[in-house]
C-alpha cells in the first residue's frame, strides 16, 4: 500500500465507528474512498457527488434545521451520512463554513460494510436509546469480577438459617444462638418469617428491660423487617445496611421462602463496603470533629465505587446514605447540646440529597418543618440555634453552605406545616419566575431526621393543588426548558449555540439538571410521590404522562451524565485536585463524544415535546 494510503488508513482507524472494523477491512478501505476538497461557501453535499458517508478530514460543516437553528457543527473525524432515500429527520441545509477536506465512501461500499460488520453497523442503524444502553454497558466494564457489583447476596451466604418460633422461650432462644454461634435468630410461624432477635435485642429488650427469660421471643423480636432477595447484588445489600443502619438482612425469595440471613460481617469479609464503615462511623460520632472526619472520606468513597464499576443509581445511593447519616447524627448532637426540642420537627433534605443523587462535590440544601404548635417567640430561638448547629456541622464535613441561602438557617425555610402549606400555595397560585425556581427545589424535599409525618401532611395538600393547576405546570415547564442542551463538540470545544463555545462541559448544568427538571415536571403534573429522577421518569411512563421510550431514553441519558461526572471526579480525587463538574472534552474518547451527542439529542427531543405538550409560549 502506498504511503499516502497508509496515512489515510491510520486516520480512518481513529474515527470511532471505523475503529470497530477488523484490520483487513481497514486496509482495504482507502482505495474505496474519494477525496474531495470544498472551499468555504460551496454547497454540501456537492451536486455532482454520489450519496454516501462523508468523513471530515479537516475544516468544518454547519448543519442547520429549516428554521435556521444550528443543529450540529462537524469537524475533524466527524461523519455525515447522506442517503438516496427520503429522510424526514434530515436537516434542510448543510454549509461548508471552512475550507474543508473530506473522504467520501460511496453508499454501496458503506452498505457492504454495514452488512458485513455488525459492530460497525451498530453506530448507524440503532436508535439513540439503544446506543445509550450500549454506552452504559461499555462504561460499566472494568468493574472487577470479584467486586460487590458482581457478587450476588446468595453467593455470600455461609450457612443454613438458624430459626425458632416466636413462642420459643427467650432462654431457649439464647441457647440456640450460643450453640450455633450466631448473632441473630430468625423466627418462623407457619413457615413464614415473622421476626428477628439479635444479641442486641437480648441485652436491651430482655436483660436491661427486666423481661423474664421464660417469656416468649415474640416479646423482644423485631417484627418490621428489611429483607433482600437472594438474586440482589451484594452492593444493593450494602446500601440497605447503610440506609437503615442495621446489621442483619434476612434473605427472602420472591415466593416468600426464607433463604438465609446476611450480616455486615459477611460483606466486610468480601470487600469494598466502605459506605457501611462511614455510616457506622457517622452514627457513632461523639462530636462535630468526628463527623467532619467522615465527610472528608466521601471523595475517596466515590473514587472506590467508580473503581469497582458502580452504576449511577447505587453510586448516588451510597453517597447519600453517608450524608444522611451525618445529618441524623448532627441533629442528635444538637439536641444533646441544646436540650430536647420543644416541639416536633422534621429535617428535610432538598435538591440532589433529597432526590438521592449526590456525588462528593455538593453543597447544602435543607429545610426544617415544624409542628403547628410552633410559637416564634417561645420556640424560634431554639430552632434557629438547632439549624445553625447542624448546618455548621455539615459545612465542617465538606458540604458547603448553599450560595443562595436555601438552608434551614434562613427563617423562610424554617416553618410550621401550615406555613409551608401557605408558601407552596403562593408558589402554585402565583407562579412568577423566581417563585417557580424556588418551588423546583422544594418539590424534592425528603425527611432525613425527625418526624416524617410532618412532611406527609404537607404533601397531602400540595401535590393535589399542583396537579390541578395547569398554569403552574406551564411555568414549571418553561423552567425545565431554560437550559438549552449543547449541540455537540467541535475540536476542543463544547458547542452550545452559534455564539457560545465552552472549553469545558458542565455535566451538571448541561446534563443532569435539565433531565431532573423534566422528571420533576412530569411528577408534579401527575401528582406522583417519587423523588429520584429515574424513578420519576419510570412512574410518569406508567401513569401515561410520557411514552415508555421517552422515559427510558431520558433515564439512560441521566445515567450516562452521572457516571461520566463520577468518573471525572474520581480522576480528580486520584490526582489530589479540587472536585468540580466541568469535564475537559480532551479527556473524552471519540466514542464517548458520540455517546454524549446521543444523550444531548434525547434530552433536546423531549424538551421540544414538552414545549408543545405543556403549551409553553415563545421560541427557543
Amino acid at each position: 500500500m502506498a504511503a499516502e494510503l497508509w496515512e489515510i488508513r491510520d486516520f480512518i482507524a481513529e474515527v470511532p465507528a471505523f475503529a470497530e472494523l477488523p484490520a483487513a477491512a481497514l486496509d482495504a478501505l482507502p482505495r474505496r474512498l474519494t477525496v474531495r476538497y470544498l472551499r468555504r461557501g460551496r454547497p454540501f453535499p456537492p451536486p455532482d457527488a454520489e450519496p454516501g458517508l462523508w468523513i471530515v478530514r479537516s475544516g468544518a460543516l454547519a448543519v442547520r434545521e429549516p428554521d435556521g437553528r444550528l443543529r450540529e457543527k462537524l469537524g475533524e473525524t466527524d461523519l455525515y451520512l447522506e442517503s438516496d432515500e427520503a429522510d424526514e429527520q434530515k436537516p434542510d441545509t448543510v454549509a461548508v463554513v471552512e475550507d474543508s477536506l473530506f473522504y467520501q465512501l460511496p453508499l454501496p461500499a458503506f452498505e457492504e460494510l454495514v452488512e458485513a460488520h455488525p459492530a460497525f453497523a451498530w453506530r448507524f442503524e440503532r436508535t439513540r436509546r439503544q446506543r445509550l444502553e450500549r454506552a452504559l454497558s461499555e462504561l460499566g466494564q472494568g468493574g472487577r469480577p470479584e467486586s460487590l457489583m458482581a457478587a450476588s447476596v446468595e453467593s455470600l451466604l455461609r450457612r443454613e438459617p438458624i430459626t425458632a418460633t416466636p413462642d420459643t422461650p427467650i432462654r431457649q432462644g439464647a441457647e440456640i444462638m450460643t450453640e450455633a454461634q450466631v448473632s441473630a435468630l430468625l423466627l418462623l410461624e407457619d413457615g413464614q418469617l415473622v421476626g428477628l432477635v439479635t444479641d442486641r435485642d437480648l441485652r436491651r429488650r430482655c436483660i436491661a428491660a427486666g423481661v423474664s427469660v421464660e417469656a416468649p421471643l415474640r416479646e423482644i423480636m423485631t417484627e418490621t423487617l428489611i429483607t433482600v432477595a437472594p438474586t440482589a447484588s451484594a452492593f444493593e445489600a450494602s446500601l440497605l445496611f447503610s440506609r437503615h443502619n442495621i446489621h442483619h438482612l434476612p434473605v427472602v425469595a420472591d415466593d416468600g421462602a426464607l433463604v438465609g440471613i446476611l450480616s455486615t460481617s459477611d460483606l466486610l469479609r468480601h470487600q469494598g463496603t466502605h459506605s457501611i464503615h462511614l455510616v457506622r462511623d457517622a452514627m457513632a460520632a461523639p462530636d462535630v470533629e468526628a463527623i467532619a472526619r467522615v465527610g472528608s472520606r466521601l471523595p475517596d468513597l466515590e473514587a472506590q465505587l467508580v473503581a469497582i464499576g458502580a452504576e449511577a443509581e447505587p453510586l448516588g445511593e451510597a453517597m447519600v446514605t453517608v450524608t444522611d447519616a451525618m445529618t441524623r447524627r448532627l441533629t442528635e448532637l444538637a439536641e444533646q447540646a441544646l436540650g430536647l426540642a420543644p416541639i416536633a420537627w422534621a429535617w428535610a433534605a432538598l435538591g440532589s440529597q433529597g432526590r438521592r443523587e449526590q456525588t462528593a462535590f455538593t453543597d447544602q440544601d435543607n429545610a426544617l418543618i415544624l409542628d403547628d404548635a410552633f410559637e416564634p417567640g417561645q420556640h424560634g430561638d431554639w430552632f434557629e440555634r438547632f439549624a445553625r448547629f447542624v448546618t455548621d456541622g455539615l459545612a465542617a464535613a465538606g458540604l458547603e453552605p448553599c450560595p443562595g441561602g436555601t438552608m434551614a438557617t434562613t427563617p423562610d425555610w424554617r416553618q410550621p406545616v401550615a406555613g409551608w402549606q401557605a408558601q407552596f400555595r403562593d408558589w402554585i397560585e402565583q407562579p412568577e419566575p423566581h417563585s417557580v425556581m424556588l418551588a423546583t427545589n422544594f418539590f424534592d424535599m425528603r425527611v432525613v431526621a425527625g418526624r416524617e409525618s410532618l412532611l406527609d401532611l404537607l404533601w397531602d395538600k400540595v401535590r393535589p393543588a399542583a396537579r390541578e393547576n395547569t398554569i403552574f405546570q406551564r411555568r414549571l415547564a418553561n423552567n425545565a426548558l431554560a437550559i438549552r442542551m449543547p449541540l455537540g463538540f467541535f475540536r476542543r470545544l463544547v458547542v452550545v449555540n452559534d455564539e457560545q463555545h465552552d472549553e469545558r462541559l458542565d455535566l451538571k448544568r448541561y446534563g443532569l439538571m435539565p433531565i431532573a427538571d423534566l422528571a420533576r415536571l412530569h411528577a408534579v403534573s401527575l401528582g406522583l410521590p417519587e423523588l429520584h429522577t429515574v424513578r420519576r421518569l419510570e412512574a410518569a411512563a406508567r401513569a401515561g404522562g410520557m411514552s415508555d421510550q421517552a422515559a427510558a431514553g431520558l433515564a439512560d441519558a441521566w445515567r450516562l451524565f452521572y457516571v461520566l461526572r463520577a468518573r471525572h471526579q474520581a480522576r480528580q480525587v486520584r490526582r489530589g485536585e479540587p472536585l468540580d463538574n466541568r469535564l475537559d472534552p480532551e479527556q473524552l474518547s471519540g466514542l464517548e463524544r458520540d455517546h454524549l451527542r446521543d444523550a444531548f439529542r434525547v434530552v433536546d427531543d423531549h424538551q421540544r415535546w414538552v414545549r408543545t405538550h405543556f403549551d409553553v409560549s415563545g421560541t427557543r
